[in-house]
């Protein structure tokens, strides 16, 4: 069983404590226009999932179909950005 550690991460928006799982659920509802358009959301999450022993393949897909967005255009992002 993978435990998740306590709440230790902050909204990068508005600095709340973020205590929901998961995380980005307050940032999808708080911060809508910011959630959509903010792509570093996808480098945590990535790191988040991959941490907890999911595999780059299916953690590609979640984040996909978390943004709706094509999965080459996630996996594009990140390996311009050094993630994968």
């Amino acid at each position: 069983m993978i435990k998740i550690p306590e709440a230790t991460r902050k909204c990068p928006y508005c600095g709340k404590i973020l205590t929901e799982r998961p995380y980005w659920r307050h940032v999808e509802k708080t911060h809508p226009k910011e959630y959509a358009s903010d792509k570093q959301t996808w480098i945590q999450l990535y790191k988040d999932y991959t941490n907890m022993g999911m595999n780059e393949s299916t953690t590609i897909t979640v984040i996909s179909e978390i943004f709706n967005k094509d999965e080459d255009t996630i996996r594009s992002f990140l390996k311009n950005h050094n993630v994968l």
